[in-house]
């Protein structure tokens, strides 16, 4: 229960961070770094998928708001919501980490972190880009995915390594 209210503050955190720098930072609006997806890739594995729903719809609902594309961002959450749990059974060995543990670089290692990272951001970015450009289905749209999808992983990453605390 603890692990909630710390995710509930970094909400608006992460919230602001996005919409107020890194909606600004695209590099020929084929890069567009998504880090609130942090949120959502580090939450245990023994989080209720009830809470795991509706805090990915409030936080998307929120930067729906403040981006104004009402929808976009909340649907695009909810989708990895639903797919979260299946990764984590098929991409994380069994009895490696506990179920209440943060999902994140420190307890995965560094190559089950990037895979199951990597395949949560690349499913939101498909579906949120796919939305946001439905009528325009070509080679730019998955350049602009895989891109979004590399750098907000690499961010992601430095995230983790400087919240990454070794055992003395």
């Amino acid at each position: 229960m603890k692990h909630i209210y710390s995710y509930l503050w970094l909400a608006p955190l992460f919230i602001l961070l996005q919409v107020l720098f890194l909606n600004n930072v695209q590099f020929n609006n084929y890069i567009n770094p998504l880090v609130y997806l942090i949120l959502i890739i580090t939450l245990p594995q023994n989080t209720e998928k009830w809470f795991l729903i509706i805090y990915a719809f409030f936080l998307g609902l929120f930067l729906d708001l403040f981006e104004g594309n009402i929808g976009l961002n909340s649907s695009a959450l909810i989708f990895v919501s639903f797919f979260k749990p299946y990764l984590y059974n098929i991409l994380i060995p069994q009895n490696s980490i506990d179920d209440k543990d943060k999902l994140g670089l420190k307890n995965l290692g560094i190559q089950t972190f990037s895979i199951y990272a990597l395949t949560l951001i690349f499913i939101h970015n498909s579906f949120l880009f796919l939305l946001e450009h439905f009528y325009s289905l070509s080679i730019l749209l998955l350049l602009e995915i895989i891109l979004s999808t590399i750098i907000t992983f690499i961010i992601i990453l430095i995230f983790q390594l400087f919240t990454f605390k070794t055992k003395e």
